[in-house]
């Protein structure tokens, strides 16, 4: 699948999290009454696993095994993102006194850019089978014509 389909299916994976973030939310705030940072705190932890099931299933397609080191590193790439929302926002309302809101919308922009970056090259990226390691290690008969020519 071509990274365009895959940054397609990334972002609808994000409307989705964001869905279950809000209704999980809402259902132990408004229903089962826990309090509301908590009940914030699990509907995030929730949205992100749904984000790294459904973007390892269906954004990425990877079949091997799953794995703690792929889900740390999905963790890692997620504060990462958070870290450049956050320092996007922070620059823009500071610095170049951009209204929070539309700050906001760019900093959106940036912190998917890295998440789906850091996702797709690090945490998903396709490991090479052993025949496409031999493959990389032999070297290219068009070198190897030319230093015989010589």
């Amino acid at each position: 699948m071509n990274t365009g389909s895959q940054f397609m299916r990334f972002g609808i994976v994000g409307v989705l999290n964001t869905a279950v973030q809000f209704l999980v939310f809402v259902l132990l705030f408004r229903v089962l009454h826990v309090p509301m940072i908590l009940a914030s705190g699990l509907g995030y932890i929730a949205g992100i696993v749904n984000s790294y099931l459904l973007n390892r299933t269906w954004t990425f397609k990877v079949r091997r095994r799953r794995e703690t080191r792929e889900f740390l590193r999905f963790v890692a790439v997620n504060i990462l993102a958070m870290g450049v929302n956050l320092g996007t926002l922070k620059f823009l309302v500071a610095t170049w006194a951009v209204v929070p809101e539309v700050a906001q919308i760019l900093a959106i922009g940036a912190s998917l850019v890295v998440n789906f970056a850091g996702n797709k090259w690090w945490t998903f990226r396709e490991s090479p089978t052993p025949s496409q390691r031999y493959q990389a290690d032999e070297p290219d008969p068009a070198v190897l014509d030319s230093i015989n020519d010589r």
